[in-house]
């Protein structure tokens, strides 16, 4: 099969084929410094700040239109955006002489002051209209917060920023996918998407290589031939490193043109989450599966974040704070290894040796996770703590499943623990001491107090080793007070 030496894309209505070191360069910065669409500000350059943000399609809805979804630019490499659309601030607008509605709405309410973060509200506000334009639904005030808490301002205020987003008519709002419908690049996109990328080049002696397969048979074949191919997911948490100069990635395979790894299903047992399956969608998936892991991840990041995350970006990842790794852990989820020499299991439980330090060969790659669904009798509660309440990262994240039988008596119990150690933790003698005891106060006040046999946290900037103590310790009377508030008469 013949490979391309480009990464191809549109942004706006423009073209643009973009070869050598250049498709290591952010977004953001492409747009600012290459091609002058200055309206994309970098700020924090960490994604968190939301000053860059841009739409971006990379997916074909039902309907045959694009899907456009907020995404962080500064963090975000070209080699990501292959065959996809992109949309700034500067495409957003009807004309040189006419406003978007959103940006109409921004000047009404007067939501914009120094100016600066309004580019990345603008394309965030277009991004909520777009999905609920879509789906039909209106915009409350509760959904336009969370669509926005992904950007910053420190000069206006919310108030007003709010008001705008709150106001929108979107009976009066073309949406995107169909002012930038082109039959022409739709069939292009999934020509680019059919051929796989091999960008092999020189830069200041260093040898550097961008591999984008199309295929598992593919990835598998390069990651057996280099152990040193470094696989990016969404980049939310790379792009972060490599732009504070900490880390280099000059052999770099993306999966994102592999249709199978982008599938999340289910049958009677399990729910398969594939590699390149983002957060977002994966938190829209579980609604009716597993709510209480959908309200962890509800406040688990940004929309801009979570729309190009992966799960089985934060399962490798491996942090011992990791938001998604607690009840994967607990429900006995499996992490699917694939290699030249076929597929194996691991359970989450086994997947993680110490920190950063995974029961994966270096020829493997990861293909999907698979979650055992909830049953009826079980009880799930997943908890964090963190400095703030949003987009944070946690102090302790905490996971607990329990199962009783009709004598009150516990049958089942898995508890997980993230912040307390080198990686998250199953505490399973704590489950084997709690089989068959009452499921009382008592016995979960017990626990609390012996908790200090099982974990020895460590002080850092986030908590003293004593503040997540007590937390851990407090977590396991709030989930028996919880839980029997549903099963005790």
């Amino acid at each position: 099969m013949e490979n391309r030496q480009t990464i191809i894309t549109t942004i706006n209505d423009q073209r643009y084929e973009i070869e050598g070191e250049k498709a290591f360069m952010s977004l953001g910065t492409f747009l600012r410094q290459e091609v002058n669409l200055t309206g994309t500000k970098i700020v924090c350059a960490e994604g968190d700040c939301g000053a860059c943000t841009v739409l971006l399609a990379s997916e074909i809805g039902d309907d045959g239109k694009l899907i456009f979804k907020s995404v962080n630019s500064c963090i975000l490499p070209l080699y990501l955006i292959d065959g996809a659309q992109v949309i700034t601030v500067e495409g957003i607008r009807i004309s040189d002489t006419e406003l978007h509605p959103v940006q109409q709405s921004m000047v009404d309410c007067q939501g914009a002051q120094c100016g600066y973060c309004t580019p990345g509200f603008i394309c965030a506000m277009a991004g909520m209209a777009e999905k609920y334009k879509n789906e039909n639904k209106e915009i409350t005030e509760k959904k336009a917060k969370n669509f926005l808490t992904g950007n910053l301002c420190r000069c206006t205020g919310y108030k007003p920023i709010l008001e705008a987003a709150i106001n929108l008519d979107l009976s009066k709002i073309q949406s995107l996918k169909d002012r930038y419908h082109n039959p022409a690049w739709l069939l292009e996109m999934k020509k680019i998407k059919s051929m796989p990328v091999n960008m092999k080049f020189s830069q200041q002696k260093i040898k550097r290589n961008i591999f984008l397969p199309v295929s598992v048979e593919q990835a598998v074949k390069a990651k057996a031939e280099d152990a040193d191919l470094r696989l990016i997911g969404g980049s939310t948490d790379i792009g972060v490193v490599v732009n504070k100069g900490r880390l280099n990635t000059p052999k770099t395979m993306a999966l994102y043109h592999i249709d199978e790894l982008r599938i999340i299903s289910h049958d009677q047992q399990h729910i398969r989450v594939g590699a390149t399956a983002t957060l977002s969608e994966f938190e829209d998936y579980i609604e009716g599966f597993i709510p209480e892991m959908k309200k962890i991840l509800h406040i688990f990041a940004s929309p801009q974040i979570k729309n190009q995350a992966t799960l089985v970006g934060n399962v490798v990842n491996g942090s011992p704070i990791a938001d998604t790794i607690p009840y994967l852990m607990v429900s006995d989820s499996r992490v699917l290894l694939q290699s030249v020499n076929g597929v194996r299991e691991v359970l989450m439980s086994e997947f993680y040796l110490g920190y950063k330090n995974l029961n994966m060969a270096t020829n493997e790659i990861v293909v999907s996770v698979k979650i055992p669904r909830l049953q009826n009798q079980e009880h799930l509660r997943l908890y964090k703590v963190s400095m703030r309440k949003d987009l944070d990262i946690s102090a302790v994240t905490f996971a607990g499943i329990i199962e009783l039988d009709q004598k009150n008596k516990i049958k089942k119990a898995h508890f997980c623990l993230g912040g307390v150690a080198a990686t998250v933790i199953r505490l399973k003698d704590i489950e084997l001491k709690m089989i068959g005891a009452d499921f009382s106060k008592l016995t979960f006040e017990d626990i609390a107090k012996t908790l200090p046999q099982y974990i020895s946290p460590l002080s850092d900037l986030r908590a003293s080793k004593e503040y997540r103590m007590k937390v851990a310790q407090n977590f396991f009377l709030k989930f028996h007070n919880e839980i029997s508030k549903g099963v005790v008469s």
